[in-house]
């Protein structure tokens, strides 16, 4: 159970930084913040940064989990 826990927290991980450049792109390019609907394209992309914590916890609860044995 070791390995699963580190390969969902692996891709917790992974998905929060992606959505986190993903953020820091959209916003900094001029032909997108240009866009007048700027705050809900931005909460997407912090939902997708929030999965990726809440997939990260998910794994780290794994390794605890599987310590604890």
């Amino acid at each position: 159970m070791t390995r699963v826990g580190l390969w969902v927290n692996a891709t917790g991980l992974f998905v929060s930084f992606t959505g986190t450049v993903l953020l820091l792109l959209h916003t900094t390019n001029e032909y997108h913040s240009a866009i007048q609907d700027l705050g809900s394209i931005a909460v997407g992309y912090l939902g997708l940064i929030l999965f990726g914590v809440s997939v990260s916890v998910t794994g780290v609860a794994l390794l605890l989990r599987d310590r604890g044995r």
